[in-house]
């Protein structure tokens, strides 16, 4: 009597996503689940209603931030971005509008966040936590109109080789751009990029 191949014991199938098993069946699978390829793509950000932002206050920015933003109007959120490899993952994000006329701007609570729809988690090496090479990188950056990623540079560094992680996962995300009126427009941002290591001791 023949038997039927169990893919469990036969290693990963083809197309798979990890962490999504396959959904068991009685009945035999095909070696390829075509409902699982959707989620190969890159997750999405809830996107922040559009609503009146309330600006920030300047006591809850870094030097390097104070730096960017000086006595501008700016704004926060934070992205849970849990990296595999580290034990904390929450990004915290300023920004204010890139030309930003004055502090007397007549519609000041008319700023909507931008929302990010492709995220890239920085890498982290295991020779580095073993290093305990630990730390908050701030790197800054302007989101485009078009919701791409650009100018992005090290405002406070951990260590060069993190700063580079950091700066290169960074320039790949993408965004639904912040608007005014409805209208998308460039922001500066900045970025709060906690390496912590999951695992203390090895």
């Amino acid at each position: 009597m023949g038997s039927t191949a169990d893919p469990a014991k036969n290693g990963p199938v083809a197309g798979n996503v990890a962490g999504n098993p396959a959904p068991k069946s009685s009945a035999p699978a095909p070696s390829v689940n075509p409902k699982l390829m959707a989620n190969v793509a890159p997750p999405r950000v809830s996107k922040v209603p559009p609503r009146s932002l309330q600006p920030e206050t300047e006591t809850k920015l870094s030097e390097p931030e104070r730096s960017v933003f000086g006595s501008r109007r700016f704004y926060s959120l934070t992205l849970n971005m849990p990296n595999l490899n580290s034990a904390g993952g929450s990004w915290v994000i300023r920004f204010a509008e890139l030309k930003q006329n004055s502090s007397t701007d007549p519609d000041p609570g008319s700023l909507s966040a931008p929302a990010a729809t492709r995220k890239v988690d920085p890498a982290y090496p295991i020779e580095l936590m073993r290093q305990n090479v630990t730390g908050i990188v701030i790197l800054y950056a302007v989101i485009h109109a078009d919701g791409s990623v650009g100018n992005v540079r090290v405002l406070r560094g951990v260590d060069d080789r993190l700063d580079q992680f950091a700066s290169q996962a960074l320039s790949r995300w993408q965004f639904d751009p912040a608007t005014k009126n409805g209208s998308p427009i460039d922001v500066e941002a900045t970025f709060q990029i906690p390496f912590r290591s999951a695992r203390p001791n090895f």
